[in-house]
């Protein structure tokens, strides 16, 4: 389990981020995964 952010390993999984709102994202990852995500 990471205990802190490792920007290898994100960079290793994260192709591209798009910022819909300033509080809503959607992450599309290297496996062509798309996860969003809502911040409040």
């Amino acid at each position: 389990m990471l205990e802190e952010f490792d920007e290898e390993i994100f960079n290793a999984l994260v192709e591209k981020i798009e910022v819909l709102t300033p509080a809503h994202f959607v992450f599309e990852l290297k496996s062509a995964l798309r996860v969003e995500e809502i911040v409040m």
